[in-house]
């Protein structure tokens, strides 16, 4: 539990800013933020909840609560936590996380489960721990950007309300995109040596997950000030299928034929033509025509589970 000691050394928890996204994982949110306020009651917490009301207000909101709180906690998604962890990012008190959304990927890194309950007590235990994050032209992002196949299917399951998954949506999105979708020449610069090939797909990780579960960067860790990147060459949709169980198991890398990853600290990515790119698992609605993507050590204190096997 978060406290601190007064002058007259009498403990007082922390005061938590709560900061619900009531859009995320299909409307959950609410009922989510309603459990929460009802375990930190239980728990007499001293908190304010606040609901956004549009794009980018969870950012405006995590960034006059920096000087008024002692930690900040998203109730949301990977976009809402992709929001608010940008305007934290020169904020000295801790991000916490409590789930709502249908992909829930960088809880997978910090060891936080989607249960409600776990989750709060994880958040009241406060394990905080310094991680890294990275920027794309600029844009603050946590977990990962993916260019490509990854990106077409995130961009296609925004079309689904159903399933609420994020895992069973994305899989859905996959099977749609699979019949339109084409490998990109890409020009990549790493530690100044440039190649233009066809990819079927990049990813740029900080954390291990996209999609709700695909394994994309198995082995990135939060903390390491790298950036974990795979690439996946041109492959036909059979041999997709085949191994896909790989992706789940973290094991793509065995694939040699067509996987292969790299750790870098940035890249440069270009394109004659537009690209599907997502950030965090947002629609990335920049110019695609060159990336510029670098980390961002010791960027951001996050509250998790870090004992946890992830």
């Amino acid at each position: 539990m978060f406290l601190f000691a007064t002058d007259h050394n009498a403990l007082i928890m922390k005061k938590y800013k709560l900061i619900a996204n009531p859009a995320a994982g299909t409307h959950r949110s609410r009922h989510i933020a309603a459990q929460v306020v009802e375990l930190l009651g239980q728990r007499k917490v001293d908190f304010d909840l606040e609901f956004t009301a549009a794009p980018k207000h969870a950012a405006e909101i995590a960034l006059r609560s920096c000087r008024d709180f002692e930690a900040i906690v998203a109730i949301g998604g990977d976009g809402t936590i992709h929001e608010i962890a940008g305007a934290m990012l020169d904020c000295d008190i801790p991000l916490g996380i409590i789930p709502a959304g249908s992909g829930n990927d960088l809880i997978k890194s910090l060891g936080i489960p989607n249960d409600v309950r776990a989750a709060v007590d994880i958040l009241m235990a406060g394990q905080a721990r310094v991680i890294d994050a990275g920027t794309i032209n600029g844009l603050c992002f946590v977990n990962v950007v993916g260019i490509g196949f990854d990106a077409a299917v995130n961009h296609n399951s925004h079309g689904f309300r159903w399933p609420a998954s994020g895992l069973l949506r994305y899989v859905m999105a996959l099977i749609t995109t699979l019949g339109s979708y084409s490998p990109l020449p890409l020009t990549i610069t790493i530690d100044g040596t440039t190649a233009t090939q066809d990819l079927f797909l990049l990813t740029i990780g900080n954390g291990t997950t996209c999609g709700g579960g695909f394994r994309l960067t198995p082995h990135a860790r939060l903390d390491d000030g790298l950036l974990d990147v795979t690439f996946v060459k041109p492959i036909s949709v059979p041999r997709l299928l085949w191994h896909l169980p790989k992706v789940f198991q973290g094991t793509l890398e065995r694939v040699e034929r067509y996987a292969s990853m790299k750790r870098v600290t940035q890249l440069r990515v270009e394109s004659a033509s537009p690209v599907p790119v997502h950030v965090d698992g947002e629609i990335y609605r920049g110019d695609t025509s060159r990336l510029d993507i670098e980390v961002i050590p010791n960027a951001l204190t996050v509250i998790g589970n870090y004992g946890a096997k992830t």
